[in-house]
């Protein structure tokens, strides 16, 4: 039985050290695992969680400080936990004591309870998404100012926008507008004041993990 240790590095969590700390003095003899990225990236999409996810076996245990480890979207953190559990793994959390372990009645409450925020989640951001395509709407004056220039290069922010608040990725957006990843970036940028219930936050499917589970 091998045991990990799995945390994602960010510059924004000046605690990051003391966690890690104390993730080493819960189970000292732990592997410790650590990607540097943001934290909307699929964990399969990362190096270190996908190296350590095909490596890891039946009666493995995978220690994090906290879910949000593997994500700030809980359909996503429920994916990546299921998966772990299909494969017979372990997971430990620190900062607030959970276990789940595979083929578990408490784990799939766990798990059930993950689902329902996850919906939640998804259904206060299309909502935002929705409150902030209205407000675009009936402040035209704010968006001229946002957005000056050409009347052509307007109706392409307004497209690129659309779609951002609809939940595409990046380069999504920038394939279907015909724009440049950075013109869409700047575009994110202005909608800000557009956005204060976070719509633009990516939404993931966690199609890998599906996929995975499928398999």
């Amino acid at each position: 039985m091998a045991k990990y240790i799995y945390s994602r590095f960010s510059p924004r969590n000046t605690d990051y050290q003391q966690q890690i700390d104390a993730l080493n003095s819960a189970e000292p003899s732990a592997k410790q695992v650590q990607d540097r990225v943001r934290g909307d990236v699929d964990p399969m999409a990362r190096q270190g969680f996908h190296q350590l996810y095909d490596k890891l076996k039946k009666g493995d245990v995978v220690w994090v400080w906290w879910l949000t480890a593997f994500s700030h979207d809980f359909n996503m953190v429920q994916a990546t936990v299921a998966s772990l559990l299909d494969k017979g793994v372990t997971l430990k959390t620190l900062s607030e004591p959970l276990t789940f372990v595979p083929n578990s009645e408490s784990s799939h409450v766990l798990l059930s309870l993950l689902s329902g925020y996850g919906n939640v989640q998804t259904r206060k951001r299309l909502l935002a998404a929705e409150h902030s395509r209205k407000a675009m709407k009936e402040n035209p004056e704010l968006w001229q100012q946002k957005f000056r220039g050409r009347p052509a290069d307007r109706e392409k922010h307004r497209q690129i926008a659309t779609m951002l608040l609809e939940g595409h990725k990046l380069q999504h957006v920038a394939d279907s507008c015909g724009v440049s990843i950075s013109t869409v970036k700047r575009v994110k940028s202005k909608l800000s004041q557009f956005d204060d219930e976070g719509a633009l936050r990516t939404r993931h499917t966690c199609k890998r993990h599906k996929d995975n589970k499928s398999s």
